[in-house]
């Protein structure tokens, strides 16, 4: 019995310390900080805690894309590869919090104030404006239509909260407990109006179906658009050949030029909604 209870108790110690050595390390494991972005032209924008560079690529327009990128796509060293993909927009790739040129540490607070401010900072120089994330740039994304008005929402490998995805890689723990960044973007979708475009990978091996199908299914006001492109996978998605056809064809549809843009119709509670930090979801 003494040996029993020995085992049960080792275990229980084992366990513990196993839960918080994950506690501590969970944001290790969640950003992969990328330095390799060169910083060409752009601004920086300063919040409490973090100078945060915007690199800009310009076009002789009045359509923007404030994007938000993944972990470790392609794009963090070479943001123009995406410009060149859309021709006519004005591209703003925004550094999060501890990422390329910005200072800081990354966390689910620091980014959607980050993508905040960017919007606040130029949504007044452009006719049109797209919120467009990838990975884990698509809660950013689709917080930020959620609580500022845009014309056009693309979110490309979305997923409906890391707290789930947490909980399906690590069944043992309480992730509810345990998680500082829970990104859930399926709290955020009902809160969106505008136009939305949803591409998938038909072999995504980093977010599984069942996740983006919770999202989609959380969008009440306006059904997605969705897109499934055959062959690719999460990483190789924006490398397909009709990744951009598919993008710029929505654009196409839902923007026009001489269209009243969503952020300039806005409603006066909107319009007061958008002159304050909406609150941010707490996290534990």
């Amino acid at each position: 019995m003494t040996e029993i209870k020995f085992l049960l108790l080792s275990g229980f110690f084992l366990y513990l310390g196993a839960f918080f050595y994950l506690y501590m390390i969970q944001r290790s494991l969640l950003y992969h900080p990328s330095h390799l972005t060169p910083k060409k032209e752009g601004f920086f924008i300063d919040l409490k805690n973090a100078r945060i560079w915007v690199e800009r690529i310009e076009s002789d327009t009045k359509k923007a894309i404030l994007y938000f990128p993944g972990n470790t796509e392609d794009y963090w060293i070479d943001p123009w590869k995406l410009a060149k993909m859309f021709p006519g927009f004005t591209i703003y790739f925004l550094h999060y919090p501890g990422y390329g040129a910005s200072t800081g540490k990354p966390s689910q607070k620091a980014i959607y104030e980050a993508a905040l401010a960017l919007y606040d900072r130029v949504h007044s120089d452009h006719h049109h404006l797209v919120s467009f994330g990838r990975s884990l740039g698509t809660s950013p994304a689709l917080w930020l239509a959620a609580n500022r008005p845009v014309d056009a929402l693309i979110l490309t490998t979305p997923f409906d909260s890391i707290l789930h995805l947490g909980q399906r890689r690590y069944p043992l723990f309480p992730i509810s407990l345990l998680l500082k960044d829970p990104y859930e973007s399926i709290r955020y979708a009902p809160q969106v109006s505008c136009p939305t475009l949803i591409l998938l990978a038909e072999n995504d091996q980093v977010v599984p179906r069942s996740s983006s199908e919770k999202l989609i299914a959380a969008f009440p006001r306006r059904v997605p658009e969705r897109v499934t492109l055959s062959g690719s996978d999460h990483t190789d998605i924006i490398d397909h050949p009709d990744y951009a056809s598919v993008i710029r064809n929505f654009l196409a549809r839902v923007l026009s030029e001489d269209s009243t843009p969503i952020h300039s119709r806005a409603s006066a509670s909107v319009r007061a909604k958008s002159t304050s930090t909406p609150e941010l979801l707490s996290t534990v």
